[in-house]
C-alpha cells in the first residue's frame, strides 16, 4: 500500500540527493568527534541525535538512497557547523532556531511516518512553530536551573539579574519570528515543490480514535470540589462582581496595570457564555469556576498581592497555565477527533500540551518584556511587570507545573467538551458544503 502526503515531499529518492544527504552525515560525524574530544558533551548529543533523525528513512524504509530533501539537512546543520568552527559569525540565534525548526519539522514527519501518530502537513508546520518557542523556553530553564544548583555560568555570569533577563527576552524573540518565519517558508514548500517521489511508506491500517472520555468530571474531583453546580455558579458570579468593583477602583485611584487586568479579565470571564450562546456548547460550571477564578486572583495580584504576598505570582502562574494547557488540550483533542488525517495518541498529546503550554510562557513573557518597555518609554507604571531573570525562570516552573495537571487529568475531564467541539466542526463544515 503506497502512502502519500504532503509531507512525504520532505523525503527524495535520487543518486544526487542521497550523496549529499550521506556526505553530510559523514561531515556530522566528523563533529561529532572533535565535539567529544574536546569536551562538548551537549553538541555531540545534539548531532547523534540530527544524524538519528536524517538517517531514519533509509534506515527503517531498508532503501539507503531514500535521505531528506538536501537543503534542509544543510538548514538542520548549520548551527553545528558554525559553533564547531566559526561561532564568532553568528551575531544572533536566528540560524540555530531556524535548525531547530527543521530538525521539528523532520522529526514530526518521521513520527508520522513511522509511528501511529498521523499529522496533517498544516498541523506539522504549526507543531513546529510550537515547538521553536517551547525549545527556547526550555533550554534557557535547563541553563538556569543547572546554574542555580549546580554553580555554572550559562545564564547567571556575573550581570544584572534585569541585563540577564533582557538578553534572554531578546532570545524568546529571535526564537518567536524564526519560527513563525519558518512556519511560512515550511508552507510554500508544501504547497510550490512540485510532487513527491513516489516513496512507499509503511503501510497502516484504518486507525480509530479511542473511546477515552467520560460525561462528567471523574468521582475523586467531584468529591473534591465538594460543593453544587449551583453554588460554583454563584462564586463565579461573585468573582465577576468583585473584578468590576476592582475596575471602578482602579480608575478611581488611576491605577492603569490593575484597570487593564481588570477589564481584561472581565471579558475572558464572560468567553464560557459566549461559546455557550455562539455554538451552544455548555461547558461544566466548574471549568467556568476555574477560568474566573485564574483571572480573579491575577488581577488581585495587579492591585496588591503581588508585592505583598509570597509566592502570590507563583500560584496565578500554575493556575493560569493550566487553563492555556485545557484550551490547547479541548483544541487538539477535537481536531483529533474530528479529522481522520490526524491522530494524536494520549501519551503523545501530553507532550504536545507541555509544548503549547511553554510556547505559551514565552509569548507571555515576551508581551511582558515589550510593554514593561513600552510602559517605561511613556513614563508610565508598567502594566505586566517582570522582576529579573529568577522571576521569568520561575514563572515558567510553575507554567509546566499547571500544565501537567492538566495533561495528566485532562482525558478524564475535558474530553466531553472535545467531543462536542468536534461535532461543531462537522455542523460546520457540513452547512459550508451546502
Amino acid at each position: 500500500m503506497v502512502q502519500i502526503d504532503r509531507l512525504s515531499k520532505l523525503l527524495r529518492n535520487t543518486p544526487v540527493n542521497a550523496f549529499a544527504g550521506w556526505a553530510m552525515v559523514v561531515l556530522l560525524s566528523l563533529l561529532g568527534i572533535i565535539n567529544l574530544m574536546n569536551g562538548r558533551l551537549t553538541w555531540f548529543a545534539l548531532i547523534v541525535l540530527v544524524i538519528c533523525i536524517i538517517i531514519a528513512p533509509a534506515l527503517l524504509l531498508r532503501k539507503f538512497s531514500v535521505m531528506p530533501s538536501w537543503y534542509f539537512v544543510v538548514l538542520a546543520i548549520i548551527p553545528i557547523l558554525g559553533s564547531t568552527t566559526a561561532y564568532y559569525f553568528f551575531l544572533t540565534a536566528i540560524p540555530v532556531y531556524f535548525s531547530v525548526a527543521t530538525i521539528a519539522l523532520l522529526l514530526a514527519a518521521e513520527i508520522s511516518w513511522f509511528t501511529s501518530v498521523r499529522m496533517h502537513y498544516k498541523f506539522a508546520i504549526v507543531l513546529v512553530v510550537v515547538t521553536t518557542l517551547a525549545m527556547s523556553g526550555l533550554w534557557h530553564l535547563l541553563q538556569w536551573s543547572l546554574d542555580i544548583n549546580l554553580g555554572t555560568t550559562f545564564l547567571l555570569d556575573g550581570r544584572s539579574s534585569d541585563e540577564i533577563n533582557a538578553h534572554v527576552m531578546y532570545r524568546f524573540i529571535y526564537a518567536t519570528l524564526t519560527g513563525i518565519a519558518a512556519g511560512l517558508f515550511f508552507g510554500w514548500y508544501f504547497r510550490n515543490v512540485g510532487p513527491d517521489m513516489g516513496i512507499e511508506l509503511p503501510p497502516r491500517g484504518s486507525l480509530r480514535t479511542p473511546e477515552y472520555t467520560i460525561s462528567r468530571p471523574p468521582a475523586p474531583i467531584r468529591r473534591l470540589l465538594g460543593i453544587s453546580d449551583r453554588k460554583q455558579k454563584i462564586a463565579t458570579r461573585v468573582m465577576q462582581t468583585g473584578l468590576f468593583i476592582l475596575l471602578l477602583m482602579a480608575v478611581f485611584l488611576k491605577d492603569i496595570p490593575t484597570a487593564v487586568n481588570a477589564v481584561a479579565g472581565l471579558a475572558v470571564t464572560f468567553v464560557p457564555a459566549f461559546i455557550k450562546l455562539k455554538y451552544n456548547i455548555a461547558l461544566d460550571p466548574g471549568l467556568t469556576l476555574w477560568v474566573t477564578l485564574a483571572i480573579f486572583l491575577d488581577a488581585l495580584g495587579t492591585f496588591a498581592f503581588y508585592d505583598n504576598v509570597a509566592r502570590w505570582d507563583n500560584i496565578t502562574h500554575a493556575l493560569s497555565a493550566s487553563v492555556v494547557a485545557a484550551a490547547g488540550y479541548v483544541l487538539i483533542r477535537a481536531i483529533d477527533i474530528y479529522t481522520d488525517e490526524i491522530y494524536i495518541p494520549p501519551k503523545v498529546l501530553f507532550l504536545f500540551i507541555m509544548l503549547f503550554v511553554l510556547a505559551t510562557g514565552v509569548v507571555w513573557e515576551i508581551l511582558e518584556f515589550l510593554t514593561d518597555e513600552m510602559a517605561a518609554e511613556l513614563g508610565y507604571k508598567a502594566i505586566l511587570a517582570q522582576h529579573g531573570i529568577h522571576d521569568t525562570m520561575i514563572d515558567l516552573v510553575f507554567n509546566l507545573l499547571g500544565a501537567i495537571l492538566v495533561a495528566t487529568w485532562g482525558t478524564a475531564y475535558l474530553s466531553d467538551i472535545s467531543y462536542r467541539l468536534a461535532d461543531k466542526f462537522g455542523e460546520r463544515a457540513a452547512k459550508k458544503n451546502k
